[in-house]
């Protein structure tokens, strides 16, 4: 073979070996880049297609901000979060005050990043039993009746409840309770004639007024919302880069804002304030006032 020839077939040869080569490393190294994603998991109190909508526009904005990236994961169960984050499966949670005290309970490594408002500028909300307006069902009225309360692990489910209806002289062991799933499938199913109360979030009952739900009790006001980092799978910079991109907002004062976050769910879109632990001690008292606990919470 010509000696010119030669050098061409060698270095062709060679740049097929390095193609070969990087075709086969590629895959690899997009999904160890796709593994460094922050697992985010909202609680399920809507639906997977709401949670979607109202989460993503947040991780988007924290993306650019930190530099970080972040995979929304939809779970069904509120125990699945939890059993997530102590597990190292999940990053950061978006939690209520009862899942975030069962979690601190077991690991009080886990430190809250920040306690979001509401619309009026609080980081308080209050849980509620509602009726279909202008039945005569009340408190005081529901031995053996069918309750629909939210999940185990929500606040507004069995903790507030039974609190709601001890106030009354009334317990839920009394009743046929059972779980909806979410805030708005317990509206559903006192709309639907299912239950003769259901329990939840005072903002998401108050969104089922036009079908006739009445609020006929609530809770004091509970601590808020809250996002959770797990402190073995970030790191101390991730974690105040979070921070510190949702604490810079202030969409409840300046325009700009909150032209940014009005495509965020209801939940999260008015700012936040730094979170503290302590805060939360009013849910412990609720928690542990209850001397058999919540039947169906393991922990």
């Amino acid at each position: 073979m010509h000696p010119a020839l030669s050098h061409v077939v060698r270095h062709w040869t060679t740049s097929l070996a390095c193609t070969l080569v990087l075709l086969l490393v590629m895959p690899a190294a997009v999904t160890a880049a796709n593994s460094t994603a922050l697992q985010f998991a909202p609680l399920p109190f809507e639906d997977r297609k709401v949670l979607l909508a109202q989460f993503r526009p947040m991780l988007e904005h924290l993306e650019r901000k930190t530099g970080n990236t972040f995979e929304l994961k939809t779970l069904a169960e509120y125990e699945s979060i939890l059993d997530g984050l102590h597990e190292d499966r999940i990053d950061l949670a978006f939690l209520g005050p009862l899942p975030y005290i069962l979690l601190t309970d077991e690991d009080d490594t886990f430190k809250p990043l920040v306690r979001f408002l509401n619309a009026e500028g609080k980081s308080q909300y209050r849980c509620v039993l509602a009726r279909f307006g202008g039945q005569p069902a009340g408190l005081d009225e529901v031995g053996g009746a069918h309750l629909a309360l939210t999940q185990p692990y929500s606040t507004c489910g069995y903790l507030a409840t039974e609190h709601l209806l001890r106030d009354a002289g009334q317990t839920l062991r009394n009743t046929r309770y059972f779980y909806a799933g979410s805030h708005s499938e317990s509206m559903l199913e006192v709309v639907r004639g299912h239950a003769m109360l259901g329990s939840a979030k005072s903002a998401i009952a108050r969104q089922y007024r036009h079908l006739n739900i009445e609020i006929i009790a609530e809770s004091p006001p509970l601590p808020g919302f809250l996002l959770v980092a797990n402190p073995r799978t970030t790191t101390a910079k991730q974690r105040a880069a979070i921070r510190d991109a949702l604490l810079s907002l202030q969409p409840l004062s300046r325009q700009a804002d909150r032209a940014l976050t009005e495509s965020w769910g209801s939940n999260i879109r008015h700012g936040a304030i730094p979170a503290d632990d302590a805060a939360y001690d009013p849910v412990r008292q609720l928690y542990r006032s209850l001397p058999d606990g919540i039947p169906e919470v393991k922990r």
